[in-house]
C-alpha cells in the first residue's frame, strides 16, 4: 500500500498489519498441513513396486500412470539418481531411478516400469524407474517410525496380511524423496 493511501485512510495501517498476520496464519496452517498429510498416508491406497529384493508404496493419489519400461535418453551431467529422459505425450519427463533416489543397490536387471507421478515440484514431469509394479495394496495399519526405517524418506511401514495376499512395504514420502534426490 502506498504512504499517500495510508495518509487518506487512518485505518489502512492497521488494516496492512493485520492481513500481514492473517498470512502468517495461513503460512502456518499450511506448513501444519503438509506435516499432516504425509503422516496420514498409512488410511490410503498405495501403488506397490519393487526394486530389487524390497517393497515400496508410493501413494496412489500420486500417480499419474504407470508404463512399460522404454528407452531412456542420458542427460551427461544430471543427478546421479536421474537415469534418464522419455518423451510421453508431447513433454519431455525426467525418470529417477527409484533405488538410486532411495541409496539403496542398485538391481541386478533392468527397470521393467516407469511411473509417472502428478503434482511434482515446479510441475517438471517426472517419473520413477521401478523393477515391476506389484500392484495396490491400502496401507491401513502402517507403522509409523521413519527413523527406525534407516531411510529419512520413509514415513512409514506397511505389514503384510497374511489371508488377503497383501505384502508388506515401506511407504515413500514422495515429497522428501523429491527434495533429497533432485537440487
Amino acid at each position: 500500500m502506498e504512504p499517500s493511501a495510508t495518509r487518506q485512510d487512518p485505518g489502512a495501517a492497521s488494516r496492512l498489519r493485520s492481513e500481514d498476520e492473517l498470512r502468517a496464519e495461513r503460512t502456518a496452517a499450511l506448513a501444519r498441513r503438509g506435516i499432516s498429510a504425509s503422516n496420514t498416508d498409512a488410511g490410503l491406497d498405495h501403488l506397490v513396486c519393487s526394486c530389487g529384493s524390497e517393497r515400496y508404496g508410493l501413494p496412489l493419489k500420486a500417480v499419474a500412470q504407470v508404463l512399460p519400461m522404454r528407452p531412456l535418453t542420458p542427460m551427461p551431467g544430471a543427478v546421479p539418481s536421474l537415469i534418464g529422459l522419455i518423451a510421453l505425450s508431447g513433454r519431455i519427463v525426467g525418470v529417477l531411478g527409484l533405488a538410486r533416489a532411495l541409496g539403496r543397490p542398485e538391481p541386478a536387471g533392468e527397470p521393467g516400469h516407469v511411473v509417472v507421478l502428478r503434482g511434482t515440484p515446479a510441475h517438471q514431469p517426472l517419473a520413477l524407474a521401478v523393477d515391476r509394479v506389484l500392484g495396490i495394496a491400502p496401507a491401513a495399519a502402517a507403522a509409523t517410525n521413519p527413523g527406525g526405517l534407516g531411510n529419512e524418506v520413509a514415513s512409514g511401514y506397511a505389514p503384510g496380511v497374511a489371508g488377503a495376499d497383501r505384502p508388506d512395504f515401506v511407504i515413500i514420502d514422495l515429497p522428501r524423496l523429491l527434495r533429497r534426490a533432485l537440487p
